[in-house]
């Protein structure tokens, strides 16, 4: 083929002379006869070109047998073309020859196994042992078809029959692994270099720079690291391939950092080295490296200088990015349109109008000057709010022979929708496809802020046209902006159909979409298509195929829908996940919330002890947990997950302690809740008037008033003040240790100390405590000095005192109590039995008119009164008038439990005087 190509450029030549061609200008050229220069050229070496086709004929025809004697069983059917399962059967090894050693983490999927030998049984061979050359011939082949299966295949191969792949072979699997980001490609590396393998310095420096594009950071790092350990030297190339992959993951500070490992190893860094470590000084903010870096450079070209004067940008340093671009200028350097935007831009980034006018006449005059410096230009004027000067921008670049792209109008689109004007915003789209520019995606992501401001639906619809008129195609920015404001506008309907456009496009929703949505369709109630979202983005396979975002969302949804068992589903379907699920802790506390707030909470007790070594529950959860289990009555379990948090290092708070310790001292185990104090004391944790209160509580019930009053001094001494919650445990305590003086001194001493009013619960206490021991005439001193204190009696107290009355069959004091009740609006709220025992007693100890009179009153107030009561009230009244029972009422008196409203009248007999108005009344 070199002989062929070799007589074709001798022959050409002789070729135009023959065509008469030999002395022809341009223009004559143009009118070649190309008849006439094929005719020549095939008379010239058409036998050669005849035999080079035959050659390649013949090669091609060589390797394909070649290849086929590689494959057992291919014999019989050496006339069918060869097919990729031929080869995944000669590459791949039986499923039980898989050996402990090198390239074992390398398994081939189960999948392949059963396809190979399927295959094995269709072509009729069988697994065999092949020599070394052929198993390298396998990798290299298989790399060059890039088919990462059978490369995988091939390897294992070579593990199974224990052949040393060839240095080719083991540089095709390094690239391989380079390109295609192979998470494994450090531990592939090492094994073949454990094989034997030493890669020169080119195969080192290719696979360090097939990194950049794969972003293969690890591997790239792990080969370096590899130069150093061999006592290599870690040249220019490899320290500049390694450059391009940090460039490539944007990890510029650790391109900074090569600047001191080159210096240490005295590698001289070329302008190329140097143009990259002052790109990655500038973007990483270290602007005085890229300083250093620009002076040593010695001669810097221009990118270098492009890259410092960003960097006075990004410092707000207009004049020093003016100096640098008149030192360019100065130098021998071209200096193009490019350098002076990067200068404008820095204008432009600092809002300097005059500096950038100056500098924008300057290259105008220059005519260094294209669209992005009338773009930039014009940033700056709608910055500086000067509006009126777009015109003339316009006439000006029109003027240059400069149309206005789709960037000059995003910007005057982007203004307007700054100043809340849609409609110059659509004004100006409208301009645009008068002149021939398309809107992008970006314009109706523009456009799409003005509907975040005010949604409307016709706004929407008004966009979703645009979309579909210009063609644009959403990127996912734009989806994204669509999506959010349909659930913005909560309109369901619309949100279905822009998904169903986007789909019908080819758009496929990016993961925050689908999240987006599947929250949305959740608060809607609408659960259902919510699951379906949910399963059209696993693919099926459970929450193992979702991201976190849509996880969270799924479980949000469900939530959202009432389907608590669906979200405990999806948290349980994660599993292993979980992990890795930064948002695993809040999710599962508002799972917990729910089975709370459901009545369920031994569901999130359950889920809880599945997963809890997944991941770490946050305190709030343990919080609302240990409330649960604390108000069901679980203290044990509740202190387990006490325990369980000083397992998972979460700190218990406040909280924690305060409702552990009133759960212990709520079911009498004052010893562990004070075990509980102690040892918050010593962690620091100061406690408050509640926790105090939970355990004087439980030291009242137990009648310890030793222990009761130490915690009280406590409770003082940590500077914490009594307040009337205190006031009545201490009543209750002296009350029922007898001791009324006790009880009646610290209601008197704490609120004149501590300087606050006693309330109706407190004298509530008091007089309960009174009425116990047989004091109820102290108990009325404390209900008459209610008012004056300004604690007016509540329900609780009328029935407490009436209590205490109907105790001691003190008449007068009932009766009087229930006029005072009736008069404050406060019998209807008296339970019934109180009032029954009330009503009577006054009836049946000779005050029959009074307690008719109250049965009537109490009826007309609402209170529930027995049949009982009414009836002996009834019978008390119709004793003291002489007038017989059934001429007081009609027969709902005495199978109702209310007093009749309008009672028929009875026939009055003339020997018999008529009845007192009050009662027939």
């Amino acid at each position: 083929s070199t002989r062929v190509f070799i007589h074709v450029v001798s022959s050409l030549p002789s070729a135009f002379r023959a065509a008469n061609m030999s002395s022809v200008g341009l223009a004559t050229l143009k009118q070649i006869n190309l008849s006439q220069v094929f005719s020549a050229l095939w008379v010239e070496f058409g036998s050669e070109l005849v035999l080079l086709a035959l050659f390649c004929a013949g090669f091609t025809l060589f390797r394909i047998t070649t290849i086929r004697e590689l494959i057992p069983g291919s014999q019989a059917r050496r006339g069918t073309p060869l097919s990729k399962a031929e080869l995944a059967l000669k590459v791949a090894p039986p499923a039980e020859a898989a050996p402990e050693g090198a390239l074992r983490h390398r398994i081939i999927p189960s999948s392949t196994l059963q396809r190979t030998r399927s295959t094995t049984s269709e072509i009729g061979g069988s697994s065999t042992k092949h020599a070394p050359g052929t198993v390298g011939a396998n990798v290299v082949l298989a790399g060059r078809i890039g088919d990462l299966e059978l490369l995988q295949q091939a390897c294992q191969q070579a593990v199974s029959e224990g052949s040393p792949l060839p240095a080719n072979a083991c540089e095709v699997l390094l690239r391989h692994c380079a390109s295609s980001a192979d998470s494994n490609g450090p531990e592939m590396f090492d094994q073949l270099i454990r094989a034997g393998f030493e890669p020169s310095e080119g195969i080192l420096t290719a696979v360090v720079s097939l990194c950049a594009e794969a972003r293969h950071v690890r591997l790239a790092e792990h080969t370096i690291s590899y130069v150093r350990r061999t006592g290599g030297r870690v040249t220019l190339a490899l320290y500049s391939a390694l450059m391009k992959v940090y460039g490539h993951a944007r990890l510029w500070h650790k391109t900074c950092d090569l600047f001191e490992s080159m210096k240490l190893e005295g590698v001289m860094i070329d302008t190329v080295a140097y143009g990259s470590l002052i790109k990655a000084a500038v973007e990483s903010g270290r602007n005085d490296l890229a300083r250093q870096l620009f002076k040593e450079s010695g001669n810097p070209d221009l990118l270098n200088y492009m890259s410092m004067i960003r960097a006075a940008g990004r410092e707000h340093d207009v004049p020093k990015a003016m100096r640098l671009l008149e030192e360019l200028e100065r130098s021998p350097l071209p200096v193009d349109a490019t350098a002076y935007n990067c200068a404008l831009e820095a204008c432009a980034a600092c809002n300097d109008r005059t500096s950038a006018e100056v500098l924008f006449k300057r290259m105008s005059e220059n005519d260094n000057i294209d669209v992005v410096s009338y773009n930039t230009y014009l940033k700056v004027l709608l910055y500086a709010g000067a509006r009126e000067e777009v015109a003339r921008i316009f006439r000006e670049m029109r003027g240059r022979d400069l149309a206005p792209n789709v960037v000059t109008y995003n910007s005057l689109v982007r203004d307007a929708i700054a100043r809340q004007d849609t409609a110059r915003a659509w004004s100006l789209v409208g301009t645009m496809e008068q002149a021939g520019v398309m809107p992008d995606a970006f314009t109706c992501s523009i456009l799409m802020k003005s509907v975040k401001h005010s949604p409307c639906p016709d706004d929407v619809d008004r966009i979703i046209d645009l979309i579909q008129r210009t063609k644009v195609i959403p990127d996912e920015v734009l989806v994204n902006c669509l999506l959010d404001a349909c659930v913005r506008l909560r309109d369901t309907q619309r949100l279905t159909k822009v998904l169903q456009q986007f789909r019908a496009r080819g758009v496929v929703p990016s993961p925050h979409a689908y999240a987006t949505l599947i929250r949305a369709y959740g608060h809607a109630r609408l659960v259902d298509r919510a699951w379906e979202l949910w399963h059209e983005l696993t693919g099926g396979e459970g929450s193992a195929g979702g991201s976190e975002e849509a996880f969270a969302a799924m479980v949000e949804a469900c939530l959202a829908g009432g389907d608590l068992q669906g979200a405990v589903g999806i948290f349980r379907e994660a599993g292993e996940r979980l992990q890795r699920f930064a948002r695993a802790p809040s999710v599962f506390s508002a799972i917990v919330k729910a089975c709370l707030l459901s009545k369920q909470p031994q569901l999130g007790i359950e889920l809880y002890s599945e997963t809890k070594d997944l991941f770490v529950c946050g305190r709030v959860s343990f919080n609302t947990m240990i409330d649960a289990l604390v108000r069901s009555g679980d203290t044990a379990k509740a202190t387990e997950l006490f325990r369980d948090m000083a397992l998972t290092n979460v700190t218990p708070d406040l909280i924690t302690y305060s409702t552990l310790i009133k759960g212990h001292c709520s079911r009498g185990d004052l010893e562990q809740g004070l075990q509980l104090l102690g040892l918050m004391q010593r962690r620091g944790i100061a406690p408050d008037a509640v926790l105090f209160n939970s355990i004087l509580d439980g030291c009242a019930h137990k009648q310890m008033r030793t222990l009761t009053e130490q915690v009280l001094r406590d409770m003082e001494a940590a500077e914490i003040a009594p307040s009337n919650f205190t006031l009545s445990i201490l009543a209750k305590l002296y009350g029922r240790c007898g001791d009324l003086d006790a009880a009646f001194h610290a209601v008197e001493y704490y609120p004149e100390r501590y300087g606050f009013s006693v309330n109706a619960q407190v004298f509530t206490s008091l007089m309960s405590a009174c009425i116990a021991n047989g004091a109820l005439p102290r108990a009325v001193e404390v209900f008459e000095r209610m008012a004056p204190a300004g604690a007016p009696p509540d329900a609780k107290t009328f029935q407490t005192l009436l209590s205490g009355g109907v105790r001691a069959s003190d008449v007068q004091l009932v009766a009087r109590l229930l006029q005072d009740a009736l008069s404050v609006g406060l019998a209807s709220r008296l339970e019934s039995e109180v009032l029954d025992a009330a009503l009577l007693l006054v009836a049946r100890r000779g005050q029959a008119a009074q307690a008719a009179d109250l049965a009537s009153e109490l009826r007309a107030s609402g209170a529930a009164l027995s049949q009982r009561a009414l009836r002996a009230a009834l019978e008390s009244a119709a004793g003291d008038c002489g007038t017989p029972m059934s001429r007081l009422g009609s027969e709902d008196s005495s199978t109702h439990l209310s007093w009749p409203r309008s009672p028929p009248p009875a026939p009055m007999p003339r020997s018999r005087a008529p009845a007192p108005k009050r009662l027939a009344a």
